[in-house]
């Protein structure tokens, strides 16, 4: 990474946007809302233990990438959706292809974590 916090390499920039706890969850949500579209408590309620100030940081980088979009709305109490841009609806494909990766090999990773740490006298 250089100073100015730029990636030179994609797959690195593309990681640091997804590599976290609830990068893909919060993806995924959206993925599956009508018209791509939350608003920050119903996402907030999907995503159980996360915190308020988690959410903001993680929505706030995904808006800044262009992976979202947020709309306001003038009123009161005010309203705000949160929505896939087409670039964050590009995620679709890699993101289902992960989901299926690990849906079928889940087991394998988990029995060879279980040996490692049987192996290794970890518990």
């Amino acid at each position: 990474m250089t100073k100015k916090g730029n990636f030179k390499c994609p797959v690195f920039l593309t990681l640091s946007l997804l590599a976290n706890k609830w990068a893909i969850g919060i993806i995924h949500n959206l993925l599956q809302a009508e018209n791509h579209t939350m608003r920050f408590g119903e996402l907030q309620k999907t995503l159980h233990n996360i915190t308020q100030a988690e959410l903001t940081k993680q929505l706030r980088e995904f808006e800044k990438s262009g992976i979202i979009e947020r709309h306001m709305f003038p009123q009161i109490p005010p309203k705000v959706e949160y929505k896939l841009t087409k670039l964050g609806l590009s995620l679709t494909t890699p993101i289902d292809s992960l989901s299926k990766w690990a849906e079928e090999n889940a087991h394998l990773v988990q029995e060879n974590i279980n040996k490692f740490n049987s192996d290794n006298n970890i518990k």
